[in-house]
C-alpha cells in the first residue's frame, strides 16, 4: 500500500538543492504528487515496469522531435499509471515540447519538470532517496509507537473503550467499535468533546441493519456519510475473528481529515480488538455452557443430580424457596428459502434476542437464567413470592413476545409459558407445562404466545399418556361420522362443529352454512342415527364436543 506519509511531493523536491536549477513546466495541479520512489527511462518500454507514486527521470533523446503524438501517448500512459510526474532533460536534445503535450499535461494535471541538462541523474535520485528514506523510518516508528501504546493498554487490562482513548489520541476523530456479534456499539468521549455520538450510532445502525451485506465487508471500505446536511467521509476496518467479520471500527473525519497514517494505525487495532472481542466471546461461551448444564440438571429426572444443582443455585442467585415460571421459544422453519441469504443466521438472531432481552428485563429487575439449544431459547424467571408472579408474569410475557416480533420477523415462532411453582425442586414441572404449550398451540393453530394456565380442558387432553385413550375416545364417538362424510361427500362433521360454534343455535346454523332450515334439522338427526349420540342430552353433547376437541389433537399430531 503507497502512503503520502511515506514520500515527499513534487512541491518539496522542487525545493531541495538536488532541483534548484530544474522548474515545473506544465501540469501545475499536480504539484502535490506524492514521490514514492524514482525510476529511470532509457526506453519507453519501462512503462510496463513503472508503480504508482514513481517519479520518472528520462532525456528527450528518444524523442522523435516531430512526433508529437509520441509524446502525448507517453505522457496519457504516465498519466493513466497514476506516477507522481516526469523529469525531462529537454536541452540540448529538443529546443521544447510543443504546445500540445503542455496542454495535455495541464489537462491531466501531470507535472513535467524540465530537468537542468548539466545535473546527473544520480545527483537527483541519491538526495530525494535519502529524504524517502528518513520519511519511511520516521513512519515506521510512529506506527510502532502507535502498535506499543495499544499493546501497552491491552497488557495493563484495559479493553476496548481504553483501546479507543488511546487510538483518538493519533487519529483526533470520532472512533466507534460496532460489534455485530453482541449487537453493541463502543466509544469514549473526551470531557470537552461536542460530537454527537448517539447521532452517529443511529446513523451506523441504519447502515448494518437496512443491509446485513454490510456486516459481512472483509476489506477496510471508504464512504460519504451526511452529516448535518454536510458530506463527511467514514472509513470502516474490519474486525476478524476466526475467518469471520465480527465487528467494524468506524471512523469519520469530523475533526481533521483522515490520513494514511490513521488507516494504519486502525488496521493494527483492528487485530488488537479482535483479540478483545475473541476472549469476549469465549468467555461468554464457557458461562452459557455451564448455565445450559445446570439448567438441564435442575429438570433432570435424575432426583441427585437435581439436587446437585439445587445446592448450587446459589451461583446464579436463585432462591431455593422462590416461585419460578419457565417460558421457552421454539423456533420454527426461520427462514424461507429464498429469502434466507438475505437475512441473518439464525446463531446471531438468536444472540441478538437473548442480549437485547437480558438488557429489557435488567431494566425491569429481572432474576433468572436465559439460554437457547439449538432451535429454542427457555427463560427462566425467579419471583419472590407467588403474588408477584401472578402481577410480573403477563408484563414480562408481553416484552417477550413483542421482542420476538421485532428480531424474527418472519413470525415463525412460538412461545410457550408454564404455570408459576414455588421452589426450585419444581422447575421441570414449569419447564413441562411451557413445552406442552408450545405443543397444543402448534396442534390448535393458537396465537403466538399461549399460556399453559389458559389451555383449559386442553391442559388435559395434550397429556401423552393419554393418547391411546383418547384414540379409543375419538374412535368410539366421532369416527364413524368421519368416515360416513368422506364416503358420501357430506358434511355432518361440519355442521357438527358449527352447532357448538353457534350454541345449537339452528337458525343462525342454517346462515352461516347457507343451508335451508330443515336440512340442518334432516342433518341433526343423521348426525344423532351414525354417532349413537343425542345433541340434546346434556352428557352426549359433552362427550360429542370433548371429541371433536380430541380430533384437532390427532389429527394435527
Amino acid at each position: 500500500m503507497i502512503l503520502q506519509e511515506s514520500g515527499i511531493t513534487i512541491r518539496q523536491a522542487l525545493e531541495m538543492d538536488c532541483l534548484d536549477k530544474s522548474k515545473i513546466i506544465a501540469g501545475h495541479n499536480g504539484i502535490d504528487n506524492t514521490i514514492t520512489r524514482l525510476n529511470i527511462m532509457a526506453d519507453p518500454d519501462i512503462l510496463h515496469w513503472v508503480n504508482e507514486g514513481e517519479l520518472l527521470l528520462t532525456t528527450a533523446y528518444s524523442f522523435r522531435k516531430d512526433d508529437i503524438e509520441l509524446q502525448k501517448k507517453l505522457i496519457m500512459e504516465c498519466s493513466k499509471k497514476k506516477l507522481a510526474g516526469i523529469g525531462i532533460k529537454i536541452y540540448p536534445y529538443i529546443d521544447g515540447l510543443s504546445k500540445e503535450v503542455i496542454d495535455l499535461a495541464d489537462a491531466l494535471g501531470f507535472p513535467i519538470i524540465d530537468l537542468h541538462y548539466a545535473t546527473a541523474f544520480t545527483d537527483i535520485m541519491t538526495p530525494i532517496f535519502k529524504e524517502i528514506f528518513n520519511k519511511q523510518a520516521t513512519l515506521l516508528q510512529r506506527m510502532e509507537a502507535v502498535h506499543n501504546d495499544l499493546m501497552a493498554v491491552v497488557l495493563k487490562g484495559g479493553g476496548i473503550r481504553e483501546i479507543i482513548r488511546t487510538l483518538k489520541q493519533t487519529i483526533k476523530n470520532p472512533i466507534i467499535v460496532r460489534d455485530h456479534h453482541f449487537d453493541e456499539y463502543i466509544y469514549h468521549a473526551d470531557r470537552n468533546e461536542t460530537i454527537d455520538y448517539k447521532h452517529l450510532i443511529e446513523r451506523s445502525s441504519l447502515f448494518f441493519e437496512n443491509n446485513h451485506e454490510n456486516k459481512k465487508m472483509d476489506t477496510k471500505t471508504e464512504k460519504l456519510d451526511i452529516l448535518d446536511e454536510r458530506s463527511v467521509k467514514k472509513v470502516m476496518i474490519p474486525i476478524i475473528v476466526k475467518g469471520n467479520v465480527q465487528g467494524h471500527i468506524l471512523v469519520w473525519d469530523i475533526v481533521r481529515p483522515i490520513s494514511n497514517l490513521d488507516k494504519v494505525a486502525l488496521e493494527s487495532a483492528s487485530t488488537i480488538i479482535a483479540l478483545e472481542f475473541l476472549k469476549k466471546s469465549s468467555v461468554y461461551e464457557v458461562e452459557h455452557r455451564y448455565k445450559l448444564e445446570f439448567f438441564e440438571s435442575l429438570i433432570s429426572s435424575d432426583e441427585r443430580r437435581k439436587a446437585a444443582a439445587i445446592s448450587r443455585g446459589n451461583i446464579y442467585k436463585l432462591d431455593p424457596n422462590g416461585w419460578y415460571q419457565v417460558l421457552n421459544i421454539r423456533l420454527l422453519n426461520i427462514w424461507d428459502s429464498d429469502k434466507k441469504k438475505k437475512q441473518e443466521p439464525l446463531d446471531s438472531l438468536k444472540a441478538k434476542f437473548i442480549l437485547n432481552l437480558e438488557k429489557i428485563l435488567h431494566h425491569e429487575q429481572w432474576h433468572g437464567l436465559m439460554i437457547s439449544k439449538e432451535e429454542k431459547i427457555s427463560i427462566l424467571t425467579m419471583f419472590s413470592n407467588e403474588k408477584e408472579s401472578h402481577h410480573r408474569t403477563k408484563k414480562y410475557g408481553n416484552r417477550i413476545e413483542r421482542l420476538c416480533k421485532e428480531i424474527f420477523k418472519e413470525g415463525n415462532f412460538v412461545i410457550g409459558v408454564g404455570r408459576n411453582y414455588g421452589g426450585l425442586e419444581h422447575v421441570y414441572k414449569s419447564m413441562n407445562d411451557a413445552d406442552r404449550a408450545i405443543e397444543a398451540g402448534i396442534l390448535l393453530n393458537k396465537d403466538k404466545m399461549i399460556y399453559f394456565e389458559d389451555l383449559g380442558v386442553y391442559k388435559i387432553l395434550c397429556h401423552d399418556s393419554l393418547r391411546e385413550e383418547l384414540n379409543s375416545f375419538y374412535q368410539q364417538t366421532l369416527e364413524a361420522l368421519v368416515a360416513y362424510d368422506r364416503c358420501k361427500n357430506t358434511e355432518l362433521l361440519k355442521t357438527l362443529q358449527v352447532y357448538f360454534e353457534t350454541n345449537g343455535n339452528l337458525k343462525k346454523m342454517s346462515e352461516l352454512l347457507f343451508t335451508h332450515y330443515n336440512t340442518i334439522l334432516y342433518r341433526v338427526q343423521r348426525i344423532k342415527q351414525i354417532t349413537g349420540r343425542d345433541v340434546d342430552n346434556a352428557e352426549d353433547r359433552f362427550d360429542l364436543e370433548t371429541a371433536l376437541k380430541i380430533m384437532k389433537i390427532l389429527k394435527c399430531s
